[in-house]
């Protein structure tokens, strides 16, 4: 048997366990052993994805996927990464993703059985539906029909340390919320969603919204220094791809937080909840349809994106038909003071799905237009910034004070003593640079102060000074996370004040002027050597 039969057999392992244990969600239950049925599609795409490996690893050339994306010289890492660097291998990745996640919830100590075994079986049936996918349109085992000695390399963009890393700790964020909606369906079957429910889910909430911020700021720093289109780079339709169901999902870890708190908000958290994994397969669909034209877009197949959008139907279909029964009776009659952390944290939720909104309708409206009136038009920064400016500083002004505000009920003096003299220090700051060094507007001012405001207030409520000893608080984590969104809305208002672009052709012996700065175009040079780490390239 060859790899390739061995690596078809096992897929065909998974998908066929992985059907057997999504047969629970039938009314009339299997009496099945749900950790047993868990392990092999696991141990199945293990397997299958060490075995892809190994074929780019030994550059066996009688597979079509290693001679697209391998060459028998390349360094060891871009053969490895290569296993990915391309749709079909991608594609197993992201399945072998799916069963990690299966397989380490079926030994979770969460009870009662029929839950997890809900859970579970949806699960299996997004892993059944990603290895349908897998088997008769992505294949990554197929063999070549002729002979071929070497094979035509990875893509030279894609070699580099960053993105031999980057998909998979991104997929683990993309995929991390496949387990989350399994959460939301499985307890609405089991009629579990209440506080203790939110505390399983936390966890696996958090996982995933990590994995998912740290794969988009590695891309981000990758576009930075590899693609060189500036200082950050946004509002790529594949970026904004993977920035949607952050946005999704930072709102549901807010409302995750409410309900384990309070046991409210039970409808709002099921529904984001569907709505970040969706994102996440819309995302998926505009990466592997081809109906976008971006350096990111993995194939160029209509009939891979027409799958991905019939399973992208099922899957809401099952989930919203769920809510529709169930939704309404979910959520505890309990009301909310207006002046509350809560509150702040609706607010927040409120303003995230707002931006959610203005990014959807900007990446998806020129494909509407193009698709429905024939007519191609483009949707720049100038859209974003104007839509997204008071979106902002609403996001601010509620992100400072939601941490300073109490549960239930507060008073808003309180709140403001809190974190005025914060406020005032920022403000003194931002006026005395806007003075000395580079004369501000209004808008600029504001939105700097509010950052300023931001770091300083989440500084305050992480740490803590007593008799000269400094306390870590148990708030840390969320103080870190909102010092890290004042310090990228700081960086990307400065950059759009200071920065200066200048597109110029420029020749050998060109120079070019600008400000106090002159620069030459002395020579061009090429030379032959063994391929740089991206390390090296950055100090080279």
């Amino acid at each position: 048997m060859t790899i390739g039969n061995l690596g078809n057999l096992l897929m065909l392992i998974c998908l066929l366990a992985s059907l057997t244990q999504s047969l629970y969600l039938l009314p009339k239950k299997i009496d099945i052993d749900y950790r047993v049925l868990s392990r092999a599609p696991f141990f199945a795409s293990l397997l299958a994805f060490t075995l892809l490996i190994y074929i780019f690893v030994s550059s066996d050339f009688n597979y079509q996927l290693v001679v697209n994306n391998s060459h028998s010289e390349k360094p060891v890492i871009y053969k490895i990464a290569g296993a990915w660097g391309n749709h079909e291998g991608s594609l197993l990745l992201w399945i072998l993703v799916l069963t990690i996640f299966n397989f380490i919830f079926s030994y979770s100590k969460i009870r009662p059985v029929d839950f997890k075994k809900n859970v579970m079986a949806f699960q299996s049936l997004m892993i059944f539906g990603f290895t349908l996918f897998l088997l008769f349109t992505s294949n990554p085992f197929l063999e070549t029909e002729i002979t071929v000695n070497e094979g035509l390399g990875l893509n030279p963009v894609l070699q580099d340390l960053l993105l031999a890393i980057h998909p998979p700790i991104l997929y683990v964020g993309y995929v991390g919320y496949s387990i989350v909606l399994s959460f939301a369906v499985g307890g609405m079957i089991s009629n579990k969603i209440d506080r203790e429910w939110a505390e399983w889910l936390h966890p696996w909430v958090l996982i995933a919204w990590i994995f998912l911020t740290l794969g988009i700021g590695l891309g981000s720093f990758w576009a930075y220094y590899e693609l060189g289109w500036g200082g950050y780079w946004f509002w790529d339709p594949v970026e904004n791809a993977s920035l949607m169901p952050w946005l999704a999902g930072t709102a549901l870890f807010h409302c995750v937080i409410i309900l384990e708190k309070k046991n409210i908000l039970q409808s709002w958290t099921i529904l984001l909840s569907i709505l970040t994994f969706s994102l996440s397969l819309i995302g998926t669909f505009l990466v592997r349809s081809g109906i976008l034209n971006s350096v990111h877009t993995f194939a160029s197949d209509p009939a891979r994106g027409l799958f991905i959008l019939i399973f992208l139907a099922i899957i809401l279909i099952i989930s919203f038909t769920l809510y529709a029964f169930k939704g309404p009776a979910l959520d505890n009659k309990n009301e909310m003071n207006l002046v509350s952390k809560e509150s702040a944290i609706l607010a927040n939720n409120w303003l995230l799905l707002s931006t959610l909104f203005v990014v959807f309708l900007g990446t998806l409206y020129p494909l509407g237009t193009d698709l429905f009136l024939q007519k191609s038009i483009s949707v720049g920064p100038k859209y974003y910034i104007l839509s997204l400016l008071p979106i902002t500083i609403l996001l601010l002004l509620t992100m400072i004070v939601g941490p300073n505000a109490k549960w239930q009920n507060d008073k808003i003096l309180n709140i403001i003593l809190s974190i005025n003299k914060l406020f005032i220090i920022s403000l003194a700051i931002i006026f005395g640079f806007s003075i000395y060094f580079a004369e501000l507007q209004l808008t600029q001012i504001t939105l700097l102060t509010l950052c300023l405001t931001l770091i300083f207030v989440s500084i305050k409520n992480g740490l803590r000074v007593n008799h000269g000893y400094t306390i870590i608080k148990s708030s840390l984590g969320q103080s870190l996370a909102h010092i890290g969104f004042g310090l990228l809305i700081l960086s990307v208002v400065g950059n759009a004040t200071f920065a200066q672009e200048k597109i110029f052709q420029a020749k050998v012996n060109d120079t070019l002027i600008l400000d106090d700065h002159m620069f030459k175009f002395n020579s061009v040079e090429q030379t032959e050597g063994k391929t740089l780490m991206p390390l090296q390239q950055l100090f080279i």
